[in-house]
C-alpha cells in the first residue's frame, strides 16, 4: 500500500511539476493580453473623439463671409504695354544683321516679336526694343538699340551709303556722345 501512495504522490508531484508552469503562464498570458488591449482601445477612443470633434467642427455652419472692400488700396499702376503680333509671312523678312548690334539671335528675336521689315524696325521705338532685349535675358541686355531705328530706316529707303556711313561712326552700336559745346 505504500508503494500505491508512493505512487500517486509521484504523479500528484509531476502533475503539480506540469500544471503549475502552465497556469501561471496561462494567467501572465492573460494579463499581458489584457494590458495590451485596453492600452489599444484607450488609443482608439481618443483617435474617436479627435474625429468627432473635426466632424462637429465642419457640421458648424459657416460665418458669413465679410464684403469684399471696393475701395482702391494703391495708386501704382500696374499695366503692362502689349504689342499686337501682326500674322505676316515670314519669308518676306529683311535681314537685320547688317545693322550694328543686331546679331542672328536678335534677330531671330525681333520676328519672334513681329518685327520683320526695315520699316517695321524703324517704326519701333528704342524702349519697345529695349524691353525685348531686357525680357531675353541678361546677355541681351547689354546691347543698346538707340541707333537701330534710325539705321533700320536707312536700309527701308535704299540708302546703303549712308547706312554704311552711320555705321562708322557708331562705336560698338552705340552712337558716339556729341562734345559740349562750350
Amino acid at each position: 500500500m505504500t508503494a500505491l501512495l508512493n505512487q500517486n504522490l509521484f504523479l500528484g508531484n509531476s502533475i503539480t511539476e506540469i500544471a503549475l508552469p502552465l497556469v501561471i503562464a496561462a494567467v501572465v498570458g492573460y494579463a499581458l493580453a489584457r494590458l495590451y488591449l485596453v492600452s489599444k482601445s484607450k488609443g482608439i477612443e481618443q483617435s474617436i473623439d479627435h474625429l468627432k470633434a473635426e466632424i462637429a467642427d465642419l457640421q458648424r455652419t459657416p460665418e458669413a463671409p465679410q464684403p469684399v472692400s471696393t475701395e482702391r488700396r494703391s495708386t501704382i499702376s500696374t499695366r503692362k504695354t502689349v504689342y499686337p503680333k501682326l500674322e505676316r509671312d515670314q519669308s518676306k523678312s529683311d535681314d537685320f544683321k547688317i545693322i550694328e548690334g543686331v546679331g542672328p539671335k536678335i534677330e531671330e528675336l525681333l520676328k519672334k516679336e513681329g518685327i520683320l521689315t526695315y520699316g517695321d524696325l524703324a517704326n519701333t521705338s528704342p524702349i519697345r526694343l529695349s524691353s525685348i532685349l531686357r525680357n531675353a535675358g541678361p546677355r541681351f541686355q547689354i546691347h543698346d538699340p538707340s541707333s537701330w531705328p534710325k539705321q533700320a530706316n536707312l536700309a527701308k529707303f535704299g540708302k546703303w551709303i549712308e547706312l554704311e556711313h552711320l555705321k562708322e561712326q557708331l562705336m560698338g552700336g552705340k552712337e558716339p556722345p556729341t562734345p559740349p559745346t562750350a
